[in-house]
């Protein structure tokens, strides 16, 4: 049942077909998680079948894909979005704009800044400026932190953090492995890291979080990850919200002077 000729597949099989390799189930199994049989997989791969609305987001939910994928899935097999996508300025996400924007002030004199999928920063409080600098909204965290030769010398420990991230990345990318922007940060993290030794050393913190070099001073982190749960919409499904809260007195007193 899984031998299918990619010539003969339609757009949403051979997306069907992807997935299920890449998450290594075969058509039986598949078909048993959303209580078909393997011939009407095999058939929706060769596109002898369509796939209704519903089949379509059993199989997404299936596979564990995002809601981003499922509409992608959707569209390939020619029907409708099943969950609304809007910009972050946008009227219809003013509420949880102001949520945010409460929980980054309340969150004061911490940084806190909140991501998209991508890693670019789409919101950051005051305190941020004290770490990140004063022109971190728009700017995208891997690029600036991770690949940014410069970050080196700020991160005492850059080189734990930094395969960290690359580690977080991979694994953000296994979920998503047709998003083409994710892919090219995962190839740039790898040629930033090309070479180097990862540290074989267990790092001190029992949270890795980045130790900032300000001056004669070191400013230990903890960082916590919050986002909206359950969302069914995709630009809030993908943000992450990031709190940063001092490890120790020292920058405990560095971010109260800060502010």
């Amino acid at each position: 049942m899984d031998r299918v000729s990619a010539g003969n597949m339609s757009p949403f099989g051979a997306r069907l077909r992807q997935w299920r390799l890449h998450r290594g189930v075969s058509q039986l199994a598949l078909a048993t998680r959303v209580g078909s049989t393997a011939r009407h997989v095999s058939f929706l791969e060769t596109g002898r079948s369509r796939p209704s609305r519903q089949m379509v987001l059993r199989l997404g939910e299936a596979l564990g894909v995002s809601l981003r994928e499922r509409n992608q899935m959707l569209q390939a097999a020619g029907l409708p979005a099943a969950y609304a996508q809007v910009p972050i300025g946008s009227d219809d996400l003013a509420p949880f704009r102001a949520a945010l924007d409460r929980l980054l002030r309340a969150h004061m004199p911490y940084p806190a800044l909140v991501l998209d999928t991508h890693w670019t920063v789409l919101m950051a409080n005051a305190a941020c400026a004290s770490l990140y600098g004063t022109d971190l909204v728009g700017t995208n965290m891997i690029n600036s932190f991770l690949t940014n030769p410069a970050a080196r010398e700020a991160i005492v420990n850059w080189a734990e953090v930094a395969f960290a991230g690359r580690d977080r990345l991979r694994q953000q990318l296994d979920r998503a492995p047709f998003d083409d922007e994710l892919a090219a940060l995962v190839a740039a993290a790898d040629t930033a890291l090309s070479g180097l030794p990862r540290p074989v050393q267990p790092p001190p913190e029992l949270v890795l979080c980045p130790w900032f070099r300000v001056g004669d001073q070191i400013i230990k982190t903890i960082g916590i990850a919050a986002r909206f749960d359950p969302a069914v919409e995709v630009t809030l499904d993908e943000l992450r919200i990031e709190l940063v809260y001092p490890l120790d007195d020292i920058a405990e007193r560095y971010f109260r002077g800060a502010a």
